[in-house]
């Protein structure tokens, strides 16, 4: 199966999904075929995919199926984790804002999306908005290139796979360019961004890697013009300050085993 075929399935099945998303909602196989054109083993072979993730659950009538009680409870989840991230982030946030005088921000991944979870805003007269950095895709921009660099070889391949298929205005670089820069990102445990997200906005981003050694979230500044462009003139260590204290925060408040 070629890229394009793999993103077209990939489509496909996030479609299928969509339709489930009213509360309680029952879709038949038959709503499937009709609504994407699909012959009754094409409509199958999704809906298996599906049930054996986990994500629906077949009716006790044949052909119907709901969204799965552990699907549910996974949105439950990662919602809770962006609440209780965003609780122990907000002070650390605003001191980080005050001493650098820029725009801060914690991230978390949810699939291929990277979400904004708490955002502070800087001091300055001229300023970055939440605007752009409140959902991005994971080749695109500082903070979501940290996610992708930390992500597993395997998913990093299918991004990368998935990046050249896109047009030129979407993902103006090659697919080889993004994975060297994603060795570098691990290498040298930042990233930057200039221009990526908005025109002049410039942006800087560390992993917070927790106790476990697993990738709790991303902490970011972003800027306008040239003032983060030299991350390494005393930005980053306020960077990796304010990670280093989430941490910190996140085991004193013992979460819930989340994922």
């Amino acid at each position: 199966m070629n890229n394009n075929d793999n993103a077209s399935s990939l489509d496909r099945i996030l479609d299928i999904m969509l339709m489930f998303a009213g509360h309680g909602r029952v879709v038949t196989r038959r709503e499937i075929e009709r609504r994407f054109g699909l012959s009754r083993s094409s409509a199958y072979r999704y809906l298996h995919s599906l049930r054996r993730r986990g994500l629906i659950t077949a009716m006790a009538r044949s052909g119907e199926f709901v969204l799965s009680p552990g699907f549910v409870r996974l949105v439950s989840l990662t919602e809770e984790y962006g609440r209780d991230m965003s609780e122990i982030a907000a002070p650390i946030l605003r001191e980080l804002a005050g001493i650098t005088g820029e725009s801060a921000m914690i991230t978390h991944r949810a699939g291929d999306r990277v979400l904004c979870v708490r955002f502070q805003d800087g001091p300055r007269a001229v300023r970055v908005g939440l605007g752009p950095a409140a959902n991005t895709p994971l080749y695109r921009g500082a903070s979501a290139k940290v996610h992708l660099a930390h992500m597993s070889d395997a998913d990093i391949r299918d991004v990368l796979d998935y990046c050249r298929t896109l047009p030129e205005d979407e993902f103006p670089r090659t697919a080889e360019d993004l994975e060297r820069e994603l060795a570098e990102i691990r290498e040298r445990g930042y990233a930057t961004s200039a221009g990526e997200l908005e025109t002049s906005v410039v942006s800087v981003a560390v992993p917070i890697i927790g106790s476990d050694h697993n990738l709790l979230g991303v902490v970011a500044v972003a800027s306008v013009g040239e003032r983060a462009r030299h991350p390494e003139d005393g930005l980053l260590d306020h960077l990796r300050i304010a990670a280093a204290r989430i941490v910190r925060e996140w085991d004193r408040a013992k979460p819930r085993d989340l994922f």
